[in-house]
């Protein structure tokens, strides 16, 4: 009879190199690897901090202990004492995933990986590092096979025009994409998608040529709603060039270049399709001049009422990570747990003590105000010549100030280093954002 793996869960207060260590030695001095494969660590460890870990259990049935294991007492350790939820429930690894990141990977017993903390961002100049580019985390073929399930994505998505989250999620599963969250993130950047205040809804947005600046000829980029049909009739009738996204994980950009500018409503009659026509440097500079400063912004986003405190655990956002607290009615960006029901937070929110409220807005977007809040300086890194455009990825700003940098090019920021590069970029983007989001440019 097949076995089955499921987890047990424990918070721990011990050091995680020694938790990793002497357990690895008890699963090998009794002979235990074949019913505790593996032992996984919460991501984001701290040293000297609380922290869960999940040990893999195989058994003919879920939530039972094999004898060998029990009668070995190594359950009996101090590491063991304190289960991950009063009930000492049996975990799947999909109820722990979001918990147990690639920071820390798997700690296989019969070849242990010490533990390694994270490592410390080392702050340079990102324009020093432009021959990192050369070097991704992708082959060349890995990032045509993510492309091209992206892309398959937006054309389901064009077809269907609008749904619900749950739709979007299922569509993401089927295609074997993950993060469904971060995709709708990156797919409202590029002007592909909208979504509704409570993220309950989507909808495609409609298919748009933007002008984008070109030295030798005249090129537009596709945005929004995409077919296969639609690209065919384009590719009948002027040059279309596919981008991918520097790391796969979008739509590949579509660029339409023509011999002049006056050729374009005539492409437009000859393959009978209705487009708004728009210029790329312009939509960026309109939407980051009809921005609101940060504080209207926080004004804006959406209010949560009948929060009881003392029904939950909480977590605080310290600036680098998220640590346990006493909620004391101070600002900043939280999470909350109630951990006899789940181990993953119930919500990530920012409260802001001035107007006694609970605010809920995008991730970065309320990470971006609890670093204001904290007081850290937030820096832009401005090559003038190159016109790229340099942030922090632990300072991204928040969702709608980010698509007006994105939609300047079409293409998402690159990863170089700790940094967010992006293309395309004019000064008068860069001192408008800075004015608003009172960031320091270099």
């Amino acid at each position: 009879m097949a076995r089955v793996r499921w987890y047990l869960g424990y918070k721990c207060r011990k050091n995680p190199q020694e938790l990793v260590k002497n357990i690895s030695q008890k699963v090998q001095e009794f002979n235990l690897s074949q019913y505790i494969p593996l032992l996984r660590l919460e991501k984001r460890v701290k040293p000297r901090g609380e922290f869960y870990f999940f040990i893999a259990i195989e058994s003919l049935k879920k939530g039972e202990i094999p004898e060998n294991v029990t009668d070995s007492n190594l359950l009996k350790l101090d590491f063991f004492k304190t289960p991950a939820v009063h009930m000492g429930i049996s975990f799947t690894y999909e109820q722990i995933k979001p918990m147990v990141g690639a920071a820390h990977d798997v700690h296989d017993y019969t070849n242990p990986i010490p533990y390694q903390p994270l490592p410390k961002i080392i702050c340079e100049n990102p324009f020093e590092l432009t021959a990192k580019l050369l070097v991704t985390n992708y082959s060349p073929p890995d990032v045509d096979v993510l492309s091209h399930r992206y892309e398959q994505l937006l054309y389901w998505l064009s077809a269907l025009g609008y749904g619900t989250w749950e739709s979007f999620k299922k569509a993401c599963e089927t295609l074997n994409i993950e993060e469904p969250k971060r995709v709708l993130r990156r797919l409202k950047l590029l002007g592909h998608i909208e979504a509704s205040p409570d993220g309950t809804r989507w909808s495609i947005a409609p298919s748009t040529l933007v002008s984008v600046n070109s030295k030798s000829d005249f090129s537009f980029l596709l945005c929004g709603q995409r077919s296969i049909k639609l690209l065919d009739n384009f590719k009948q009738h002027a040059d279309l060039k596919q981008i991918n996204q520097p790391r796969g994980d979008a739509p590949p950009c579509i660029f339409i270049q023509i011999d002049n500018s006056n050729n374009i409503l005539t492409l437009l009659e000859k393959i009978s399709a209705k487009f708004s026509l728009t210029n790329a440097g312009e939509v960026s500079k309109q939407l980051a001049n009809m921005l609101p400063n940060i504080e209207t912004w926080k004004r804006n986003l959406r209010s949560l009422q009948g929060i009881v405190t003392s029904c939950y655990e909480w977590e605080r956002f310290d600036g680098n990570d998220f640590v346990p607290c006493a909620y004391n009615s101070e600002s900043g960006m939280y999470r909350m747990y109630n951990r006899q029901i789940s181990l993953n937070p119930l919500g990530t929110l920012f409260y802001d003590a001035e107007c006694n409220c609970w605010l809920q807005g995008d991730w970065y977007g309320v990470r971006f105000l609890a670093l204001q809040q904290m007081g850290d300086k937030c820096i832009f890194n401005y090559d003038y010549n190159n016109k790229q455009l340099a942030i922090l990825a632990s300072q991204r700003l928040p969702e709608i100030y980010e698509r007006a940098l994105v939609l300047a090019s079409g293409i998402l920021p690159t990863y170089i280093d700790s940094w967010l590069l992006y293309a395309n970029i004019e000064p008068e983007v860069v001192h408008l954002l800075s004015a608003k989001l009172n960031l320091i440019c270099y």
